[in-house]
């Protein structure tokens, strides 16, 4: 049972990592787009998005569950 939490609570801090790039990233975009004044796109992937959303829910079934 303890390497089961141990493993749920890495893949908790893995995706507080990957939501924070995500958000980094889209805040990098939205900068250059609104102060710099070029022309940027915020895409993402399919795998990006599929892992944005398990990242998502490990993130809150981590915190109430």
């Amino acid at each position: 049972m303890n390497l089961i939490t141990e493993l749920y609570q890495f893949l908790f801090i893995s995706s507080i990592i990957f939501i924070i790039y995500i958000f980094g990233d889209l805040n990098i975009k939205m900068y250059g787009r609104f102060k710099l004044k070029n022309e940027t796109k915020f895409i993402l992937t399919k795998f990006n998005k599929i892992t944005l959303w398990i990242s998502l829910a490990i993130f809150f079934t981590y915190l109430f569950g």
